[in-house]
């Protein structure tokens, strides 16, 4: 397997991901996120551009490699998508101010 190709497409593709669909965020909704907005649909939507990007990637090393193509094709679009998530989990923990996740002070029985 091409483990550096595998590695670096990854990586970049989750990088472009996370920042494309925290950009997408921030025009949408602005700066805050509320968990019950009126277009909840739409911040579901925008999912689909980390799965989007892992698809390029996988493609982009399935067309690249001679050898185990549906594999490493596989692997890498599971890696981006993995990596995607770490790096937007850790860019709303490094930076909390740009965009904010409001959450329900009560739960579902309290009032």
């Amino acid at each position: 397997m091409r483990w550096k190709l595998l590695v670096l497409v990854s990586f970049v593709a989750a990088l472009v991901a996370c920042g494309v669909w925290s950009l997408l965020i921030m025009i949408i909704f602005g700066h805050s996120v509320r968990p019950i907005q009126p277009h909840d649909w739409l911040l579901l939507a925008s999912a689909a551009v980390p799965l989007a990007l892992a698809g390029v990637a996988g493609f982009f090393v399935y067309r690249h490699t001679a050898r185990r193509r549906r594999t490493q094709a596989l692997l890498t679009a599971l890696l981006t998508l993995f990596l995607a998530i770490a790096a937007c989990l850790a860019a709303t923990r490094l930076f909390p101010n740009t965009i904010t996740i409001y959450r329900e002070q009560g739960g579902p029985g309290r009032s």
